[in-house]
């Protein structure tokens, strides 16, 4: 499973679920700025990303992969696209 970490009117957020949905990808999206589940998502982020500065932050199966363009050169670099291949 994918976790994206972003906001809206992020670009590079929006370029990594497109990313998944062309790959047939499943992942989870979770915006920080969401009014409902926003806070819950940040203290997420925090914790597993301490630091970070900038979005989206990716994970794959629970491996850090970065922003968007680590995420593109990863799926371009994993055969099976993450499955099971950590």
């Amino acid at each position: 499973m994918i976790e994206i970490y972003g906001t809206a009117n992020c670009v590079y957020c929006e370029r990594a679920r497109v990313l998944c949905d062309d790959n047939n990808l499943e992942y989870v999206y979770k915006a920080l700025d969401d009014k409902e589940n926003g806070l819950t998502f940040m203290e997420e982020f925090t914790q597993k990303v301490p630091g970070a500065k900038t979005v989206p932050q990716i994970f794959w199966h629970g491996k850090y992969i970065g922003g968007h363009n680590d995420f593109a050169i990863e799926i371009e670099n994993t055969r099976e696209f993450g499955q099971g291949g950590f």
